[in-house]
């Protein structure tokens, strides 16, 4: 995938991205928090099992990702491939997911560890991109 100038920036601003995927051709798009640096490589969102978005990329894998640009009237689009997590690494990652958005509870926070059959990373391999501008 060739380098997008302004892209990589503009995804580590980018606290909230928006995952598109598709059922019976029809785009449905969510926001996910962005914990990831590199829009090149592979990126991953915590998130629970039983979810539309899951349902989804367990039939289809495409995916799309959308953030904004630094200027306004501007964003770029990441295409790619989605998949699971294995299990293990889903738990390491899902707990650090939690305490980003519960900082407060770092200090007595009691976490359940371990795998968690509710608990899944969908993990986005990036294929292609774009900037758009409107």
């Amino acid at each position: 995938m060739n380098e997008i100038e302004g892209m990589a920036e503009a995804f580590k601003d980018a606290k909230v991205v928006y995952l598109t995927t598709y059922k019976d051709g029809e785009e449905r798009s969510r926001p996910m928090t962005n914990l990831n640096d590199n829009p090149y490589g592979m990126m991953y969102f915590p998130t629970y099992r039983d979810t539309r978005k899951v349902e989804d990329i367990e039939r289809d894998s495409n995916v799309l990702l959308t953030f904004p640009g630094s200027k306004e009237g501007k964003y770029y689009e990441i295409k790619g491939r989605a998949e699971f997590e294995d299990e293990r690494i889903a738990a390491e990652k899902w707990t650090w997911w939690w305490l980003y958005w519960h900082p407060s509870q770092k200090k007595r926070f009691w976490f359940t560890g371990g795998v968690h059959p509710d608990r899944v990373i969908i993990n986005v391999h990036p294929e292609s991109a774009r900037v758009v501008e409107r």
